[in-house]
């Protein structure tokens, strides 16, 4: 049966609103148009030209008797005749599930500017359930202007996506253990060769006649070191995954921050014949930083320097203070330089949220990724720049919350050079 009263309703409420601006509302000036075509395209035309060809369905409903109203393309979008759901048979499309409350919603008032809106599923002609969503607008009497739109695909979609992420997430955190658990199990065995190639190199059971021999308990160790080194920075990229790193901030002077640096990087130079150079500030600037972190990052940056560096050549730490008092720090080289698609393919992977998981993870190591994080956790900035045989320059940017002073506290020139 077809609730004609409310169709009726509806209508004049829909005739009253469409009515054209003409001289029955002299304060209401006439819309122009464009044509006498287009004039004549009337609002009951327009009304079926939306409610046959639209997405969306327009339906009248009320709390205690059902359907009044189902638009045209009802029975297009749905695969339903629309006179098969009028009255209480319009529940018969609506999943049990959501009967208590849509119920609800028909019996609650809205505001004019505030709709209820409602997720459900709705029976299609094919017997399968997809996912709607209704605007409801409630009226005098009970009755309520329902707008109903198809989202069953945006639904769909929005699960994958979500089931996507959480998949990435296990998955992240399962990598994230196991590189632990691999670089705990790999720092044992790799201790005990480093432990054994000390007492080698200093003989202490005994004297080792061939001195080939001991050089080569010294490159074990030196070998052992710099794999205890890629060990720690796994370590590092898992705890940055698992959301575990975090700046464990201190004051400390920039001096002594690259006094340890070119230390520990003696023997690199020494061994290759090259130069560090430190070109302090006027002042030692005093810091509030990460040390451990700041200290990591300038050694593997000085660390690269020196490995492409020409035998004879120089690598160079220059501190400044900028305009904005940030703290600038470059590391220099002279050595062989890098291709502009080389630097490309870096810079590019420097942009990407984690550079060890992009697509371009080919084109640095852990220890520039490492950087890059460390960097950013001090809000600072990193550049590269680098010509083919003319070297390559590292320029890291730090804000003004990591200088305490940079007033002549202590001045220090460190100079380490290679004997």
């Amino acid at each position: 049966m077809i609730y004609l009263h409310y169709w009726s309703s509806f209508w004049k409420s829909w005739a009253e609103i469409a009515k054209p601006q003409d001289e029955s509302h002299p304060s209401r000036p006439a819309i122009a148009t464009k044509s006498a075509q287009t004039a004549s395209f009337s609002p009951k035309e327009k009304y079926e030209y939306l409610t046959e060809y639209g997405t969306q369905i327009l339906s009248l409903l009320h709390a205690g008797v059902g359907c009044g109203y189902l638009s045209a393309n009802f029975e297009t979008l749905t695969g339903n005749a629309a006179e098969d759901y009028l009255g209480d048979a319009f529940f018969d499309i609506v999943n049990a599930d959501f009967h208590e409350r849509l119920g609800e919603l028909l019996a609650t008032p809205t505001s004019r500017n505030q709709p209820h809106v409602f997720r459900c599923k709705l029976k299609h002609g094919d017997g399968k359930y997809y996912w709607y969503v209704m605007h409801i607008h409630s009226k005098p009497k009970g009755e309520n202007v329902c707008i109903m739109e198809n989202v069953h695909d945006s639904i769909l979609i929005q699960n994958t996506l979500q089931k996507a992420k959480l998949e990435a997430e296990l998955a992240l955190r399962a990598r994230s253990e196991f590189l632990a658990n691999m670089s705990h199990d790999l720092r044992t065995p790799l201790n005990a060769v480093i432990g054994f190639a000390q007492i080698m190199e200093k003989q202490i059971f005994g004297a080792i006649d061939n001195p080939q021999y001991l050089e080569y308990a010294k490159h074990i160790q030196e070998s052992g070191y710099d794999l205890l080194g890629k060990i720690e920075d796994l370590l590092e990229i898992a705890n940055i995954d698992a959301g575990r790193t975090t700046l464990e901030r201190e004051e400390a002077y920039l001096s002594e921050i690259i006094k340890h640096v070119t230390e520990a990087q003696t023997h690199h130079a020494n061994g290759a014949k090259i130069t560090l150079e430190y070109q302090p500030l006027d002042g030692d600037a005093q810091l509030f930083v990460d040390r451990l972190k700041l200290q990591h990052i300038l050694g593997h940056l000085v660390g690269n320097a020196i490995k492409f560096s020409q035998p004879e050549g120089k690598v160079q730490i220059v501190a400044s203070i900028s305009d904005r008092n940030e703290l600038e720090l470059r590391i220099r080289d002279h050595g062989v330089g890098m291709s502009k698609s080389k630097l490309a393919g870096i810079l590019e992977t420097l942009s990407e949220d984690h550079c060890w998981t992009g697509k371009n993870n080919q084109h640095i190591g852990l220890g520039l990724a490492l950087t890059k994080e460390f960097v950013g956790l001090h809000n600072g900035t990193i550049a590269i720049s680098s010509k083919s045989g003319n070297g390559t320059s590292v320029h890291i940017t730090l804000p003004p919350d990591c200088i305490r002073s940079h007033n002549a506290v202590r001045e220090h020139e460190y100079v380490q050079a290679a004997s």
